[in-house]
């Protein structure tokens, strides 16, 4: 069944940041659906939006869904409104932060579901930076919001904490040619392994940055960054090809 969005009030922040307070604290308590609902700590946006309580197998499959659903409001009402998305999070908890074997849920810090829109931490919260990340690549950005919804992985957290790396279009097409599994969807095993690994994730990153002081590497298609790296990516640019 659907439900209409809405987005917490003021009030509606303060119950659901002392939930997540709770829980850190090791309370066991169910999320307070409750709020969603209630006039008092919600309220009704200017269009009808509508969501479902979907199962997300991973980042990217939430981020296209969330750009679908949320297209009748005005882009105003979605960018930038905390209580809307911190409204989402409390509607998909469950998915975002899933209960432990135990019963026990690790929410971590706020901005994993009450946004902070400033550019250290937005692409933090768990819905909202895979939506913001899909809607500006769509499909170039598979790998970078691979896994699943409540896991922020280190390929998505090295490109997305970076304005230069994700506004590059060029960077997501030569990332996905060097490093995705394209039959799972998935980064290539040893593809974020820690270390001076060559021609690593870590290492990618590393070395755009130091071309950056000769080429316009950010503002370049894929195939023309892969042109551009050394040798040690060799292994990995052998298991692909990207088409100019």
């Amino acid at each position: 069944m659907a439900d209409l969005v809405r987005a917490l009030t003021p009030a509606g922040l303060e119950k659901f940041r002392a939930y997540l307070a709770r829980l850190r604290e090791g309370a066991r308590e169910a999320p307070p659906v409750a709020l969603l609902a209630d006039p008092q700590a919600s309220a009704a946006l200017s269009a009808e939006a509508t969501v479902e309580r979907e199962r997300f197998a991973m980042r990217w499959s939430v981020g296209e869904y969330l750009w679908r659903r949320l297209a009748p409001l005005p882009p105003e009402e979605v960018e930038g409104n905390r209580g809307l998305w911190a409204w989402l999070s409390l509607y998909y908890f469950d998915q975002v932060c899933p209960p432990r074997a135990e019963g026990v849920r690790r929410p971590g810090l706020d901005y994993r579901h009450v946004p902070d829109f400033g550019f250290r931490y937005r692409h933090r919260h768990l819905l909202y930076g895979p939506y913001a990340v899909y809607r500006r690549h769509r499909g170039h950005a598979v790998l970078v919001l691979s896994g699943p919804l409540h896991v922020e992985q280190k390929i998505y957290h090295e490109i997305a904490s970076r304005m230069d790396l994700i506004a590059s279009r060029g960077v997501l097409e030569a990332l996905n040619a060097l490093y995705l599994d394209r039959a799972r969807g998935m980064p290539k095993r040893g593809a974020q392994a820690t270390g001076a690994g060559h021609g690593t994730l870590g290492r990618f990153v590393r070395v755009l940055q130091q071309l950056d002081v000769t080429y316009d590497v950010y503002g370049m298609p894929g195939h023309a960054i892969l042109e551009l790296l050394p040798p040690e990516f060799d292994a990995w640019r052998a298991q692909t090809a990207l088409a100019a």
